[in-house]
């Protein structure tokens, strides 16, 4: 029994990552979007924090965010060790935590405003890689949601599937639909609020239901070792 709690605990650290890694995210996003000088929440997109001399905060959060997201990867892959779905969702979870990473490493061009005072604007290498860097995190997450998604259905468990088709493939496709009808720049930075959280809420939820259901496995193998009907 104490044999099967100790080679629990690594992978309990892991997802437990996961579930730290969309509050952490959220909070110091939120808290300098409120602050900072200039940044207008109907006008700005969430990378310009990276940019100007506060910018090292939201770089430093997307890339404590990109190394917990990489370590709960390797906390999924532990746990879905077979099924539909097991091999590539923690690849998958594990590359969109690497495009976070990468995204706070490099930052992101100063649009006329932001930061303030900013008279003009100007494309730069580090600037692309920062965009680029949004867009492909995005599509790794809805693959790794689909995946995920056949994982629970594959254990029954329907509830988490629709939960995990609703909160990130249909509420940024619900966003992305949006930006090819042409919606207003006002309206599709605000309207990028609810799928921004959505994500992050299934990604807490998901390290949260892995966690428990790690937990009850460690409970049942104790018995089980020892000869004890679970």
């Amino acid at each position: 029994m104490i044999e099967q709690k100790s080679m629990a605990r690594p992978t309990g650290a892991l997802l437990a990552c996961g579930v730290l890694a969309g509050p952490l995210y959220i909070a110091v996003t939120a808290v300098q979007a409120l602050t900072r000088a200039g940044f207008d929440l109907s006008q700005h997109r969430y990378n310009l924090l990276t940019t100007g001399d506060l910018g090292w905060i939201h770089r430093t959060n997307m890339v404590v965010t990109g190394v917990l997201m990489v370590l709960f990867a390797v906390g999924v892959g532990r746990m879905l060790r077979q099924g539909r779905g097991a091999r590539w969702a923690p690849r998958l979870l594990g590359l969109f935590g690497l495009a976070y990473l990468v995204g706070g490493l490099f930052p992101a061009d100063a649009v006329i405003g932001f930061p303030l005072g900013t008279l003009t604007e100007s494309t730069t290498w580090h600037g692309i890689v920062n965009a680029a860097s949004r867009g492909v995190s995005s599509l790794l997450l809805i693959a790794a949601s689909l995946l995920i998604a056949r994982w629970f259905t594959s254990r029954g468990r329907r509830n988490w599937t629709w939960f995990s088709w609703a909160a990130v493939p249909m509420s940024l496709g619900a966003f992305a639909l949006l930006v090819v009808v042409g919606a207003d720049t006002s309206t599709t930075y605000v309207a990028f609020l609810v799928p921004g959280i959505l994500m992050w809420v299934w990604v807490t939820a998901v390290a949260a239901y892995l966690y428990r259901l790690g937990e009850q496995q460690t409970a049942v193998a104790g018995p089980v070792r020892q000869g004890v009907p679970a």
